[in-house]
């Protein structure tokens, strides 16, 4: 006999102003967003869900008039202080985390603004020996997705699976065992967002590393991941690319960076020009691998300089291309939740409260994508923006703004676990679409970060006490996960 279930909706109205209260008989439990995080006990007794009106916001001082001081220049702001690492000491194990890029980023200026760090060292290149057995721990953030790819961008492009356990996380443990099929080079990326990560080199034995970055120079994507490549470094092709670098020096828009007054940027190009002189003293002791990779960092930091001029006096701080490709990206992963969630209702016979204007939806993303084709990206976001409004609006309304109150005449324990897990992972769905749609401070940021993370490990703690039968427990353990991703949403700003 399977388990029986009814929804009760709350009016979305009495949620958000933080007013009414649940109660449930004595034959049903009610599960909702109790202000508590103490797990649901799983008894047949009368309780109540009471949402506590948020305290009134503290009057504002009576501001005070001084007198006029001589303007004095405003100390530099400290930056904040580092996140304080475990670096791991064996050296088979790396710490993969996210900051704000830096220059020292292999990708700086393109992607997302937020990049992978590998021990703390941005967009650290990662070595690893065919046969051996290697382990990434994992803290990046709700919101990155950690996996390897042989796709040098990421965004869960080229996917490589083989000696690969756990990746699709943000938060745990991903081993890597690289065997003799393994390519040489992969990259470990976001799968939401383009170029976080780095590259990995894989080699064999007693291998050189150089040897083996020469053979895949001139090479990219899953072409350079090819083993056995032959690419070889010409003295002809290094004063080419010398001479394409200082043209680029030297035009109009390296002066652009320069008259720009961002300081930033200036500085960008001064390591650019300090890249290319670097080359030309390689080039003449005949170090020609070596006066390629410079000449590449040289042109590549002065993309990133101007890119920042662009972002800054251009666009106002947007890259509107690769904000309707985050866009386009994001749709389809909605989409694809919208219709699982929408399945399974209509599978368990629940009325749905809200549903999507499917017409209206696909009216603006395909007005979207048509002025994208015209090259006409800024008016194309503002359309998807529309669509991803509705769509999330929609998700939030489907995740959470029912409180499930459901009879005890589940067959078995398992079956009352099975579904406590299925109700948790419908809350983890929920957070980074909350995170999208409420655009948290930082600050809110990590606190929900903890919450999740903490919801992930009770989850796993209670998947392993069910696992060795112990049902009751693993149900305790799944309601306490659920109140974790319950507060991480109050964080967010979903009530």
């Amino acid at each position: 006999m399977k388990p029986r279930f009814t929804v009760l909706t709350i009016a979305i109205a009495a949620i958000l102003s933080g007013c009414g209260s649940t109660t449930t008989e004595k034959k049903a439990d009610v599960t909702s967003l109790e202000t508590s995080g103490e797990p649901v006990a799983v008894e047949t007794e009368v309780k109540k869900a009471v949402v506590v009106a948020p305290e009134p916001a503290p009057k504002a001082a009576p501001v005070e008039t001084a007198p006029v001081a001589p303007v004095v220049a405003a100390p530099a702001v400290a930056a904040a202080p580092k996140r304080d690492l475990k670096i791991p000491t064996d050296p088979n194990t790396f710490l993969v985390t996210a900051s704000p890029k830096t220059h020292a980023h292999p990708s700086h200026g393109q992607g997302l603004e937020t990049g992978f760090d590998v021990n703390g060292q941005p967009g650290k290149e990662v070595v690893v020996t065919r046969g051996g057995a290697y382990k990434f721990v994992v803290d990046t953030g709700v919101q990155h997705d950690f996996y390897l790819t042989t796709n040098p961008a990421g965004w869960g492009a080229g996917t490589y699976t083989d000696g690969v356990e756990g990746q699709f996380i943000y938060q745990g443990e991903v081993t890597f065992n690289p065997s003799k099929q393994t390519p040489d080079l992969l990259y470990y990326q976001c799968r939401n967002h383009k170029y976080m990560g780095g590259k990995i080199y894989v080699l064999d034995e007693g291998e050189d590393l150089a040897k083996v970055k020469a053979a895949l120079v001139g090479t990219t994507g899953a072409a350079a991941a090819k083993r056995g490549s032959t690419t070889v470094v010409t003295e002809a092709a290094v004063k080419q690319k010398l001479s394409y670098a200082q043209m680029v020096l030297g035009s109009g828009s390296a002066k652009r960076v320069e008259a720009s007054g961002n300081q930033q940027a200036i500085s960008t190009l001064n390591n650019a020009r300090g890249q290319i002189g670097a080359a030309k003293v390689s080039l003449d002791g005949g170090q020609l691998q070596l006066a390629m990779d410079q000449v590449n960092d040289g042109l590549r930091l002065m993309t990133a300089a101007s890119r920042e001029i662009t972002t800054e006096s251009e666009m106002a701080g947007v890259n509107h291309k690769a904000k309707y490709d985050e866009l386009s990206n994001s749709l389809k992963t909605y989409e694809g939740s919208y219709k699982r969630n929408s399945e399974r209702a209509a599978k368990m016979n629940q009325p749905m409260k809200a549903s999507l204007d499917e017409a209206e939806y696909n009216r603006l993303v395909n007005e979207g994508h048509a002025l994208a084709d015209k090259g006409d990206y800024a008016a194309a976001n503002k359309s998807l923006k529309k669509a991803q409004g509705m769509i999330t609006a929609v998700l939030t309304n489907m995740l959470h703004a029912q409180t499930v109150t459901y009879d005890k005449s589940f067959e078995t324990p398992q079956e009352e676990y099975e579904y406590e897990l299925a109700r948790l992972e419908n809350y983890e769905e929920l957070v980074p679409i909350a995170i999208e749609q409420k655009q948290p401070s930082q600050r809110a940021l990590e606190l929900i970060d903890g919450f999740v993370q903490k919801a992930a490990k009770i989850k796993d703690e209670g998947k392993e006490v069910a696992a060795k039968g112990d049902y009751k427990m693993g149900i305790m353990a799944m309601q306490a996960a659920t109140s974790n991703l319950q507060r991480a949403l109050r964080m967010a700003g979903v009530n």
